[in-house]
């Protein structure tokens, strides 16, 4: 009884059934690999794109701005309480604060650990409960903090002829409801520009004639520009509710607001003051082109595509160019979709001339374009399902992932180019072309399994980093990781099933010379080349101590120098 021979028998059976396996399924295998070809062009037209992975950074920021407040009495009546009342938020790690003039911001920050959808909530609550707290005047935002807290792309709108005031105007009025309305976009700012106002110019001397103060006059306007309900009329089953509306809309109709009556005569506003329209005061200048200009920065949805929302708002741009007048010039100060655009450019580069280069020396080695063909169908198949894989994660083309796919196509084909050399090596020595196909996957198998794993194994813990650099590792490592192991799983599949069709020898080039005979294999360039090969193995194999010595002379250098 033998149970070591018994052992290896089994093993020879499994492999060789992984091999018959491949071959007697070969038309179904191809069909799933164009199955998962048509996901992958598919979820490449869908996956979204940005700049960076996206990412929940533990902090919640809380904005506060409250006039000209001085920063003593903001500290002692608006940052401390907010301080006090989020502490205690599940999750929250510690609170810094930044206090000035009229403006304060808090930063809560948590563990990574914590769902940050559910801690901005938190802050919402607390917030919300404490609000009596602080002063009637003051006012909040809170946002979380992700990548999309950051414009994607900036438009700039100049104009020779008109001022400041008109083109924040259009901006506000007719460019933003435009942008806002594009697929992806959560929010479109305005930087620059000033807001237009009416603005009541007191005569100090008329005033104190009048026996009036400037409370007075900011009383009057306050509680006549205004719009109020005056009840309900009920007629025939309908039920009508009435309102008044007591809004100034223009210089002449402020300029006769009644202040008082002194003596039973009224007193207008135009008899102490005259009214004017003008910018807000702001103090600021924003420039494009070396001229005064409004900003329009434009932030993504979290989930928003990059390239998308730039192709359409493209697009919306030539649209308005018809529409608007012809002085008006919109242009891109900051574009983020360039750079995405650029990698994945450079990422189809990577995938042809990486085809182009593999076709090139597997055919100038080999001179078996059936061989060619076999290997580097891999890399597009193995790309496809990479994307498809991103896409069922939920991962978007950013520098991470496009980095990870341009550094895995010299990787994939690796195990195929193995595969089909055996398969070719088998044929030429007169092996039966199934026959052949059989044996390479037994005799290839186990080592391209640990070949394959051992960069998996590499890639794998990066997946589990935590902190900012988890965030853009894990994106890398997946993507390299679910690439090799998809090579490798085409090539004991695929690559097998591929050369049962396409891989063939004329008989007048098959060899009759034994495997360990020169020239058995290959042209002239390879057989030199396997010539070379074997005089250094040689040569290391008679001087391994020697080699060992060097080896361990080059590991210390690593470590010491």
């Amino acid at each position: 009884m033998n149970l070591p021979e018994d052992n290896l028998n089994r093993q020879f059976r499994k492999r060789r059934s992984l091999g018959d396996f491949s071959l007697r399924n070969n038309s179904l295998i191809i069909f799933l690999a164009l199955a998962l070809c048509l996901a992958g062009i598919y979820a490449a037209f869908n996956i979204p794109s940005s700049v960076f992975p996206q990412t929940n950074f533990p902090r919640v920021v809380i904005l506060v701005d409250n006039g000209v407040m001085p920063a003593e009495e903001m500290m002692a009546t608006i940052t401390r309480p907010i301080e006090e009342s989020m502490k205690d938020i599940p999750g929250a790690l510690n609170i810094r604060s930044a206090t000035g003039r009229g403006s304060a911001e808090i930063s809560v920050f948590f563990t990574w650990s914590t769902d940050m959808i559910q801690a901005e909530l938190y802050v919402l609550g607390r917030l919300s409960q404490i609000k009596s707290q602080l002063p009637a005047t003051a006012t909040t935002s809170v946002y979380r903090l992700t990548f999309s807290a950051f414009p994607i792309i900036g438009i700039s709108l100049t104009s020779p002829r008109r001022d400041i005031t008109e083109l924040w105007e259009i901006a506000r009025y007719d460019l933003k409801p435009r942008f806002i309305r594009i697929p992806g976009v959560a929010r479109v700012n305005l930087v620059g520009g000033r807001t237009p106002e009416f603005q009541v110019i007191v005569d100090p001397i008329r005033l104190q004639a009048a026996h009036l103060g400037l409370d007075q006059i900011i009383s009057a306007l306050e509680k006549n520009n205004l719009v109020a309900s005056t009840g309900m009329h009920e007629e025939n089953y309908f039920l009508y509710l009435t309102v008044v509306d007591g809004r100034l809309h223009n210089i002449d109709e402020i300029s006769s607001l009644v202040i008082a009556v002194n003596d039973g005569h009224p007193v207008l506003i135009k008899d102490i003051a005259r009214v004017e329209r003008g910018p807000e005061p702001v103090f600021n200048v924003v420039t494009a082109e070396g001229v005064n200009a409004v900003l329009l920065n434009i932030y993504s949805q979290p989930d928003g595509s990059t390239l998308n929302i730039a192709k359409d708002l493209r697009k919306e741009l030539e649209a308005l160019k018809q529409q608007l007048p012809p002085d008006l010039k919109l242009a891109f100060f900051y574009d983020q979709s360039e750079i995405v655009r650029t990698s994945v450019r450079s990422v189809w580069e990577a995938i042809i001339f990486g085809l182009f280069l593999s076709m090139f020396i597997m055919f100038f080695f080999l001179k078996n374009w059936g061989t060619t063909l076999v290997t580097i169908l891999v890399i597009p198949v193995t790309v496809l399902t990479t994307l498809l894989a991103m896409k069922l994660t939920g991962l978007t083309f950013n520098l991470m992932t496009l980095g990870g796919i341009a550094s895995a196509i010299g990787l994939v084909i690796d195990d195929a180019i193995v595969m089909a050399e055996a398969i070719h090596t088998k044929i030429i020595l007169k092996t039966e072309r199934f026959e052949a196909i059989r044996e390479s996957v037994n005799e290839i198998f186990p080592p391209l399994v640990a070949s394959t794993l051992t960069p998996v194994v590499v890639f794998i813990p990066l997946a589990f980093l935590t902190g900012i650099t988890g965030v853009f590792f894990r994106a890398l490592a997946l993507t390299m990781v679910v690439a090799l192991l998809t090579s490798l799983l085409l090539a004991i599949t695929m690559t097998p099933s591929l050369a049962a069709i396409f891989i063939k020898v004329n008989p007048e080039k098959r060899n009759d010379q034994p495997a360990d005979s020169e020239g058995f294999e290959g042209g002239f360039i390879l057989r030199k080349l396997i010539k070379i090969y074997e005089i250094g193995v040689r040569a290391a194999i008679k001087n391994y101590r020697l080699l060992l010595v060097i080896c361990l002379g080059i590991l210390l250098s690593g470590i010491f120098i």
